[in-house]
């Protein structure tokens, strides 16, 4: 009976790996493999380099016909073949790394408390821990935006919950600020920028909406997160007086969301102007349709006032 479902670059990539054999010729692999950066040295490439006659000991097998095949599956997606023998590709490390990272037979206990506040009502902070996904939020109040994103095992296996949100709101903001760029921090894709025209309302925060064109990656964030890691809007926030120089993460965003607005350009359509206020001080910025930043300044009488 044939098989109609359409073929897609995941369900190939999954059926390369659906044989013994060929997970033992990754085994082979990761079982000296060391993390160490990628280049073209050839000490670190004779280190992960295994010969054809090792990569058949390492699985057992005796027939070099049904040997070759299944190594010849793995060619170009998950093995390189040099000068030598074969190396694995980034793909298969980054399969390792993952698994690592992921431990999906692993338990994660999730009973330590957070301690953080709410920055709005000053009530102990709450978290779980579902499907790979960490959330931070404030059981008492609407203020605080929290966040939820995917945030591995090991991450917090290694981590006592006190520590936790430091770190997945760092991991969150470096995968935004590389995201802001246009560049997904999970597959190196195209990222598409998108600012809800709904929350441009002059009462609402304003959001961007960061989708990756190619995986799956994706990620709602207030538009400050977003816009910080511009030069120019870091250092407009600092002028007006948001202390992020003291967070790698830049929690004091959360700060002024309340005050942030926006509100359409009304001489270009493609553009919008995010109004920043804080201590009496205003910054304006102006973005396009592709989140990039065109203006910036900041209000000298407001600041004066």
């Amino acid at each position: 009976m044939s098989d109609d479902r359409e073929r897609t670059p995941e369900t190939d990539a999954f059926a390369l790996l659906g044989h013994e054999i060929r997970l033992d010729v990754l085994r082979a692999f990761f079982e000296r493999y060391e993390p160490i950066d990628p280049d073209s040295r050839d000490e670190v490439r004779a280190d992960r380099t295994l010969s054809y006659a090792e990569l058949m000991s390492a699985t057992g097998v005796e027939d070099s016909g049904k040997f070759n095949y299944h190594l010849e599956k793995l060619r170009g997606a998950y093995v390189e073949k040099v000068d030598g023998g074969y190396v694995p590709t980034a793909s298969a490390i980054g399969l390792y790394e993952a698994v690592l990272a992921n431990r999906p037979t692993e338990s994660i206990a999730v009973d330590v408390e957070i301690d953080e506040r709410c920055p709005y009502c000053e009530t102990d902070l709450g978290w779980r821990y579902e499907q790979e996904y960490l959330t931070v939020e404030c059981p008492a109040c609407d203020e605080f935006w929290g966040l939820t994103y995917r945030f591995p095992k090991n991450g917090v296996a290694v981590r006592a919950g006190t520590d936790c949100f430091g770190a997945l709101y760092d991991r969150m903001m470096y995968h935004v600020g590389l995201a802001a760029t246009g560049q997904c921090p999970s597959c190196a894709g195209v990222v598409r920028s998108t600012i809800p025209r709904e929350r441009l309302d002059g009462e609402s925060t304003p959001t961007v909406e960061l989708t990756c064109e190619t995986c799956s990656w994706l990620a709602t964030v207030d538009v400050v997160s977003a816009l910080q890691f511009d030069p120019l809007v870091t250092n407009a926030l600092l002028e007006i007086g948001v202390p992020i120089e003291r967070s790698t993460g830049m929690r004091e965003t959360e700060d002024v969301l309340p005050t942030v607005i926006g509100r359409p350009d009304s001489d270009d359509s493609s553009r919008v102007t995010i109004v920043v206020s804080c201590h009496d001080s205003t910054a304006e910025i102006v973005v396009d349709d592709e989140f990039d930043v065109h203006d910036v300044s900041v209000s000298e009488r407001a600041r004066q006032a």
